[in-house]
């Protein structure tokens, strides 16, 4: 299970308590505190758009003004008994049109929302609330969609308002944003699951009060964990091969301690492989080499330096220590049988590319190798600085021996 697995999961678990226990909790012992509270989830909302606009992250931060609409309606129309003329025919509406909205701006590119290039999920948000409204205000559609969704809105419960038509979509729509969330791995699809998952919630629960405001706002909170990670992702994780980058090699050197050995790789003739095959092609080279130099041993810590070249980190450990474990990993890579393959028909995923060479693919297979230069931090290399370039000076060794090879500073 990645990180981004366990936070999303993590979140979800947060959001059932919640939903059971915190509404009653807080009636019951701060009946003082309601008033202010309805405020919570404009703070946690708005604290996290303001984040997803510093982060650039515009589909996250359209899932936000979702969810604001989504609490503006509830209190400002849905707060009066349910059984109410046209009441209940809103609640509906929202249950069934707020996941929709969710899945469709979880499938849009990605817009900073006050920008010009947003104006088609503006518009998706407008004409969304727009119908709402329509549907719920104009006296012969709203008679109309009562008399179609009436009989077929059986009640989970006699205290639950919630039809099981809608937690029925609801769900349906749950599930799709699971499903293209473990397909994508996107943060936007992550946003849209949690926002359906605090709004069926909310619907089942409806009855109770405080509901929206304590679900909601625990919903902000989600939200804006998934903007941080987010932007951590992005300051610290290569873009192309999803390892750490430079950056993060940089932090991690600071805090390491005075003991540690650092490897300096990079591709052999990747210059010419690119040249040759094309720079799609010489990106799966990276991906494929970063992929394989995650399974080193021995508490090793792989990293993307730039370009071709790649660091391995061994805190606390000798460079006699890390030698079998590069050097296994050197193997592994060489023997690795890469297939270079028109674009188009190169599988996405590493397990659909065996499957594809167990069947022949027609394409050429090319042996890719590495060269490393392994150094330590020691009285002649007492910075970071120095058992890098120490490295390299190693790694340099290792070219003029003929690639595909280890040697030590």
């Amino acid at each position: 299970m990645s990180s981004s697995d366990r936070i999303l999961l993590i979140l979800l678990l947060l959001l059932i308590p919640t939903a059971l226990w915190a509404p009653g909790y807080l009636v019951m012992h701060y009946p003082e505190l309601t008033d202010p509270l309805l405020y919570l989830p404009w703070l946690t909302l708005g604290a996290t758009l303001l984040l997803s606009q510093i982060y650039h992250q515009g589909r996250l931060g359209f899932m936000v003004i979702l969810t604001m609409l989504i609490y503006g309606l509830i209190q400002s129309q849905l707060q009066a008994p349910l059984h109410l003329e046209g009441k209940r025919l809103l609640f509906w509406l929202m249950g069934l049109m707020g996941p929709l909205l969710a899945l469709l701006l979880a499938l849009l590119p990605e817009r900073v929302p006050f920008s010009r290039q947003s104006l088609g999920h503006w518009l998706l948000l407008a004409a969304g609330s727009g119908l709402l409204l329509a549907l719920s205000q104009v006296p012969v559609l709203a008679q109309w969609v009562t008399g179609f969704l009436t009989p077929r809105a059986f009640l989970l419960t006699e205290h639950s308002p919630a039809p099981l038509l809608m937690l029925a979509w609801q769900t349906l729509i749950a599930v799709g944003l699971w499903a293209l969330y473990l397909r994508k791995r996107e943060s936007a699809s992550m946003a849209a699951l949690l926002v359906v998952v605090g709004l069926i919630l909310v619907c089942l629960g409806f009855a109770r009060p405080m509901i929206s405001v304590t679900l909601l706002a625990v919903v902000g909170v989600a939200l804006f964990v998934v903007v941080l990670q987010q932007g951590h992702q992005m300051a610290f994780l290569d873009e192309l091969t999803g390892i750490p980058g430079r950056r993060a090699l940089n932090m991690a050197l600071k805090r390491v301690g005075r003991r540690y050995s650092l490897a300096m790789m990079d591709i052999d003739h990747f210059k010419k492989f690119n040249d040759t095959y094309g720079h799609d092609v010489g990106d799966e080279v990276l991906k494929l080499v970063a992929s394989r130099l995650t399974r080193v041993k021995g508490g090793g810590q792989v990293y993307r330096y730039g370009g071709e070249e790649f660091t391995v980190l061994f805190p606390g450990k000798a460079p006699k220590a890390c030698v079998a474990h590069l050097e296994a990993i050197r193997e592994d890579i060489a023997d690795y049988p890469f297939v270079v393959r028109k674009s188009k028909s190169r599988p996405d995923d590493e397990k659909a590319g065996r499957q594809q060479r167990g069947q022949g693919g027609g394409g050429k297979t090319v042996q890719i190798t590495i060269s490393m230069g392994l150094a330590e931090r020691s009285g002649e290399q007492p910075d970071a600085e120095a058992v890098i370039k120490a490295a390299d000076q190693a790694l340099y060794k290792a070219k003029k021996a003929g690639r595909n090879c280890l040697k030590l500073a």
